[in-house]
């Protein structure tokens, strides 16, 4: 049995945590506010009192931080991603407040936390997700709508768990997005340099370093992706979670390739097969999907087709035209992204009525 600490539901999570424990501890229990640390006239997150256990600091006096999900200071644009969403939170709190001058903390925290989820909901399905799998294929699979009114369609027969081989093998294909230098952008929306990623694995401080928050904010919303595909940049393959002063880190491809492994996931062929394509019986038979070159590595590497693992047949497949998966990982998303939608009653599109 597989257990997992993190939430199946869309609902931030990562900011408001997932049990009362973390909540509580986020929370400031006044005008409705999340807790944070104030330097130089802006908000931060609080500071974590289990540095040792979470951060990799040079020197005591650098920032390591505490959020809704334990994972907020292992890379810079995760760590910027909390600070927005916590200070959105506060921002929105602060303006319910002034609305609603009788309204108790709890009232606004709650009412402020629901806008936030909103928010984030609606950014993640109708602005990033028809990029990923498709503006076609999410309509066409009721992912999302075309009307700007409630859809009320939560189902209480759909399971929204999130799937093993989605959080296993098909999400984690987008790691081939990543970028290792990560541009600083100025307000004239200039790129004037960069920040190496491996260098502030776990170690937060770069953010509060100049302008460094709002320039790497500009350039995570600016600087390309890198493509979809098989490879992935050397900070991430070589590099991951590599310690100051050390030459080398992880290969994060290698331990997701392990991890697909360690969770017993049916093999690429069988995945292939559920999602529509023929069964192969020989290496060749990948070649519907695969270039041939990759048919051929893959016949090296592997005594047979069944032995092919999903995490890496699947990232072998050529991209579906105007989406960024090949068609296994595309079948495995869309159905994950259907499910997280339908069978969440709390849904921003639900209107409560239904």
């Amino acid at each position: 049995m597989l257990l997992t600490a993190v939430n199946h539901y869309l609902d931030l999570s990562i900011v408001y945590g997932n049990n009362d424990i973390t909540n509580q501890q986020v929370r400031l229990f006044q005008g409705g506010r999340l807790r944070t640390d104030v330097r130089n006239n802006k908000e931060w997150l609080p500071r974590n009192q289990n540095v040792s256990a979470v951060c990799t600091l040079l020197n005591p006096n650098e920032p390591c931080y505490m959020a809704g999900d334990s994972r907020v200071n292992q890379n810079p644009q995760l760590t910027v991603l909390q600070t927005l969403l916590l200070r959105e939170h506060n921002r929105l709190a602060n303006a319910l407040a002034q609305l609603n001058p009788h309204w108790d903390d709890e009232t606004i925290f709650q009412e402020a936390r629901k806008i936030n989820i909103a928010q984030h909901q609606h950014i993640s399905y109708y602005e990033w997700l028809p990029i990923f799998i498709g503006l076609d294929n999410s309509l066409k699979n009721k992912i999302v709508f075309r009307t700007k009114g409630y859809v009320n369609d939560y189902n209480p027969s759909v399971d929204p768990s999130i799937l093993n081989e989605h959080a296993t093998a098909a999400f984690r294909f987008f790691h081939t997005l990543i970028a290792g230098q990560l541009d600083l952008v100025s307000e004239k929306r200039n790129s004037y340099g960069s920040v190496r990623l491996s260098d502030w694995f776990n170690r937060p401080a770069v953010l509060e370093q100049g302008n460094n928050f709002d320039e790497l904010t500009r350039g995570l919303a600016t600087q390309p992706e890198l493509a979809a595909d098989a490879y992935h940049d050397r900070e991430i393959t070589l590099n991951w979670l590599r310690q100051p002063g050390q030459q080398l880190g992880q290969d994060l491809k290698a331990i997701c390739i392990q991890r697909n492994r360690d969770h017993g996931l049916a093999s690429y062929n069988d995945y292939r097969h559920f999602c529509g394509l023929p069964r192969a019986r020989s290496f060749l038979d990948f070649s519907d999907v695969i270039s041939i070159d990759n048919v051929n590595r893959l016949e090296t590497l592997y005594e047979h087709p069944d032995d092919v693992d999903l995490t890496v047949g699947g990232s072998l497949e050529r991209i579906v035209p105007g989406t960024l998966a090949g068609p296994t990982f595309l079948c495995i998303l869309t159905e994950q992204f259907f499910r997280t939608r339908a069978g969440d009653r709390f849904w921003f599109e639900n209107s409560g009525d239904s």
